[in-house]
């Protein structure tokens, strides 16, 4: 139906207003039902609702907005999940894992602050053990969910976010902020990952370890009906940006967020002095198997915004907060078997297989032994009673064993002689504890290698999963970590689970890859002793690949930070042939590695080079982040606050408000205000 062609323009307000009155309806009524678990109708009515939305929507089209319950489930996610940059960084926490940490924390905020007698007051909160995520209203409707990714970069799930029924589409009640940047964590309940389990086991796919690491993946789903499916959830504690409504403490915004529509942490409190910190901590651990989520401790935090403010922060972590983990959940059960896994490196770590038993909710069936050394020492034996912990998201460990419950068949644990992959004799390296495999060409090597080689800080190739390499080793197609970049997708087709679509998709993810920067490829390159950060300080250091595949080992045993354990691992493996072949493959294959040049030289040369921008209001043609995103992609700086060192305030609609803090500071300090159309022809160039 044209939307003049047969309704008037009264008809047409009168279908909208009703259109509205049902989509406020089913909002609360799915508040009602989702976050305080209390419905004032029947499903038989709710249902109701929302078929008549429905019907409203699908007659007249163009009244259907974003923010309908109608929209929760989108289409199939096409081209992955892009990236995109937190206004405020998502900071991780130092941890404290005693009472006399906690009291320490205390003291050394208030000898940063120069007041002893200071008394703080904290909110104490349940440390949720889940998915943390950003969610962006602005003009109090939902516009973007992002990761944490890595605490400055998370990637937009945006339409499986919208499938989660506990978050709202748009803000409820009043004082909606003009942009609000809320965080929080997205968890599966217990039972929920139970019943997800048993159905992956009856489909014959490998079930999830923990509910983390199942609303993690939930989340990734490329289709978001599978979400929908997963029945996650989400609870609130903290913000990023917040603009038009003023918030003074972490009191006040656990209290706005609640009235916003969202549900909030459990069991929060407001108490004073650390020894109050201690009691309220104690409360949540005797209530922690109450929650619908799993929690392994409690956030402690300044309540006072200012006082953070003063206290600021560190290089990864704020001053003003901590975790306090508890103490790891201990439990008895049997070994039934001991094997070897074989890392990339070629170490053998020892795993012991458990009668299944659960800790902290989530079922066990295996435990690290580390080495055998460590095998020696707790003396664990085949058959074996043994207490066994897990702290947090950390694998299983067996503490000791029980030699009192031996029953006389208990099997000695042989070291092992040679590779439970490959068959060669294993050594173990001087002043070293663990077994060794030589072999570089062993299967299991080549496996976590390329598993390292693809993962997201590295080459970051989505839909090389474990299951795809361990077939592409096994069949002798990649049997070093270039061959990755010869694939063909005829390769792909050959096994079972493969299709055409999902083929040609990891054809392209590995072209798009060919482009990285030196301090990915290096870390991409899996040299022992060498992860993210050492991989960045030698990029930093050599600036091109050249330069790196010619260092000199004393030089980087000069490095601040670095070592000869790093050097050596370098110089080993540079002057193996086999290694650096493998590189000149991959350059072969149309592989650039950028170094800090390049990379330097590409920002310089864009349109915003050297100009600093502030945002404000709502922008029409795009988000916040995608802004932000536009300016750093072309050069450009992107600060929250205004100051004499910004160049221009990108200043969007403003709504009813005229005028926002920012826009008043500009002005003060003579910042040039531009529109959102002259942002993007700056860019264009005009």
């Amino acid at each position: 139906m044209g939307k003049s062609e047969e309704l008037s323009q009264e008809e047409i307000e009168r279908i909208k207003e009703e259109i509205e009155r049902l989509k406020k309806e089913i909002q609360y009524h799915d508040w009602r039902y989702y976050v305080l678990a209390d419905p004032v109708i029947s499903d038989a009515e709710y249902d109701k609702l929302v078929l008549r939305l429905k019907e409203l929507e699908e007659k007249y089209p163009f009244l259907r907005t974003p923010d309908s319950p109608t929209q929760r489930v989108g289409g199939k996610i096409e081209g992955g999940f892009p990236t995109f940059p937190h206004s405020v960084p998502m900071l991780s926490l130092d941890n404290a894992f005693s009472e006399e940490e906690l009291v320490e924390f205390e003291k050394r905020l208030k000898r940063f602050i120069g007041d002893e007698n200071l008394q703080i007051e904290y909110s104490v909160e349940p440390k949720v053990d889940g998915v943390s995520i950003e969610i962006i209203y602005e003009g109090g409707v939902l516009k973007r969910a992002l990761t944490r990714g890595d605490g400055y970069v998370g990637e937009d799930v945006t339409p499986n976010v919208k499938t989660i029924k506990s978050i709202p589409l748009r803000l409820l009640g009043e004082d909606i902020p003009s942009l609000l940047e809320i965080r929080g964590e997205i968890f599966m309940r217990r039972e929920d990952f139970e019943v997800l389990n048993k159905e992956l086991l009856k489909a014959g796919q490998k079930p999830f370890a923990n509910p983390r690491n199942a609303a993690a993946g939930s989340l990734k789903q490329i289709d978001p009906s599978e979400t929908a499916k997963r029945k996650l959830d989400a609870v609130f504690y903290a913000s990023g940006l917040i603009e038009g409504v003023n918030i003074k403490s972490q009191k006040e915004l656990l209290e706005k967020i609640f009235s916003w529509g969202f549900k909030v942490v459990p069991d929060w409190k407001i108490v004073k002095g650390i020894q109050e910190v201690i009691e309220h901590a104690k409360y949540i651990y005797s209530r922690r198997k109450d929650y619908p989520f799993e929690s392994d401790g409690v956030v402690v935090k300044v309540n006072d915004f200012m006082l953070r403010e003063i206290l600021g922060e560190k290089a990864k972590s704020p001053r003003w907060a901590i975790a306090y983990k508890f103490p790891a959940e201990e439990v008895t059960t049997r070994v039934l078997w001991v094997e070897f896994q074989v890392g990339r490196t070629g170490t053998l770590t020892p795993v012991a297989l458990l009668e299944p038993v659960r800790i902290s909710g989530v079922l066990v069936s295996r435990a690290t032994l580390h080495n055998f050394d460590e095998i020696k020492r707790k003396d664990i034996r085949i058959g074996d009673w043994v207490w066994v912990k897990r702290s947090g998201d950390v694998i299983p460990e067996i503490i000791k064993s029980i030699p009192e419950r031996r029953e006389g068949f208990e099997i000695e644990i042989e070291e092992p002689k040679n590779c439970p992959s490959c068959g060669s004799e294993l050594y173990k390296p001087q002043d070293e504890v663990a077994l060794r495999c030589p072999n570089m060409s062993c299967p299991a090597q080549i496996i976590e290698r390329i598993k390292h080689f693809v993962s997201r800080n590295a080459f970051d190739i989505e839909g090389l999963g474990e299951a795809i390499i361990t077939q592409l080793v096994t069949k002798g197609i990649i049997k070093d970590i270039s061959d990755i970049f010869f694939l063909r997708k005829i390769d792909l087709l050959k096994f079972w689970g493969i299709g055409d679509k999902l083929a040609s998709k990891i054809i392209e993810n590995i072209n798009k890859s060919k482009q990285i920067t030196l301090d990915k490829f290096i870390f991409a390159l899996g040299i022992r002793h060498v992860g993210e950060s050492v991989a960045k300080i030698l990029a930093k250091r050599f600036r091109t690949l050249d330069e790196f595949l010619t260092a000199n080992p004393k030089e980087i045993e000069t490095i601040y930070g670095l070592g000869p354990a790093v050097a050596q691992s370098v110089e080993k493996f540079l002057k193996d042939e086999k290694n650096i072949a493998s590189i000149k493959r991959m350059l072969q294959a149309g592989v650039k590695v950028l170094d800090y040049r390049e990379e330097f030289e590409q920002r310089k040369k864009g349109a915003l080079s050297g100009k600093t921008f502030v945002f404000t209001g709502t922008l029409k043609s795009m988000t916040r982040e995608e802004a932000k995103k536009l300016v750093i992609e072309n050069g450009g700086k992107v600060l929250d606050t205004i100051t004499s060192s910004v160049n221009f305030l990108v200043v969007g609609d403003l709504g009813d408000r005229g005028t926002t803090s920012k826009l008043e500071k500009a002005k003060k300090l003579g910042v040039k205000l531009i529109t959102e159309e002259e942002f993007l022809s700056m860019i264009k160039g005009s």
